[in-house]
């Protein structure tokens, strides 16, 4: 992350993703291609409205991706421009990258300017894993995990590894959503460290368990809690929510507190 300058024009952004991705991979800058694919002044996360570029790369090698520059430039390491397209269609994964960008300052500013911010409480965690790995629940959380913690102001925001797995005595009503069968709502799990999953539709009969010993579920990789809620991420297709795995927190920051908000429906 560079905060040396805020960009305020495309050539500006060209030359200083230009730079920042040369000086990262050790290359000459002569040699990095860029080109700005969205430009837009829009309000930051300090109030005031801020230019903003989100630019694409490419070096002689093949290597590609996008950056951002505006408050401050950020490249995306973890996605190539391909996966960039893969975040949505028209103006969406424009939008994804940008929510991504705010997701990163948010991170940022609260990890240099709060105290504690890694620190999870010991007791809320150990309640809130508890409660996803509830075996009477509709789904059950499986192979769960503390993998990141942030707290933002009075919020606190926690990423779990981990994957759902389909609770059998419960049925699903598109009126009243999933209902219990009967009284009887404890799935019995094994006893093993990891329970292995399978992608399942819960919106269907659940299947018996397979041959090859894995439950019907969905691998969802990181679950996202808001303090005691969880935040979906079923809107997000399997490929776009492998890619968000990289950057789960940065995902939730941004879609919760991102102020960039553009036209999805816009071509250009």
């Amino acid at each position: 992350m560079s905060t040396l300058k805020s960009v305020v024009s495309a050539a500006q952004a060209r030359d200083e993703v230009r730079d920042y991705v040369a000086q990262e991979l050790g290359v000459e800058p002569d040699t990095i291609q860029t080109r700005v694919a969205f430009n837009r002044e829009l309000p930051w996360v300090d109030g005031r409205s801020r230019p903003c570029f989100l630019v694409e790369w490419a070096e002689p090698n093949g290597r590609d991706g996008v950056a951002i520059a505006g408050p401050y430039t950020h490249n995306f390491f973890e996605f190539t421009r391909a996966d960039a397209y893969h975040l949505g269609a028209q103006n969406a994964w424009r939008q994804q990258l940008l929510n991504l960008y705010a997701g990163c300052e948010l991170v940022a500013q609260a990890r240099l300017t709060q105290p504690l911010t890694d620190t999870p409480d010991p007791t809320r965690l150990a309640i809130i894993k508890q409660t996803l790995e509830e075996r009477t629940n509709w789904r059950v959380g499986v192979n769960v995990s503390l993998r990141d913690f942030l707290r933002l102001g009075t919020d606190e925001y926690y990423i779990f590894n981990g994957s759902w797995v389909w609770n059998p005595h419960y049925r699903y009503s598109h009126l009243k959503g999933f209902i219990p069968y009967g009284e009887k709502t404890l799935m019995e799990l094994p006893k093993s460290e990891f329970i292995p999953v399978k992608n399942f539709s819960p919106f269907e009969a659940i299947p018996p368990l397979g041959e090859d010993g894995a439950y019907p579920g969905e691998l969802v990789s990181f679950i996202i809690v808001k303090n005691n809620q969880i935040l979906e991420t079923r809107a997000l297709d399997l490929y776009a929510r492998t890619l968000m795995n990289q950057v789960a927190m940065f995902y939730a920051l941004g879609r919760e507190h991102g102020p960039f908000q553009i036209d999805l429906m816009e071509q250009s």
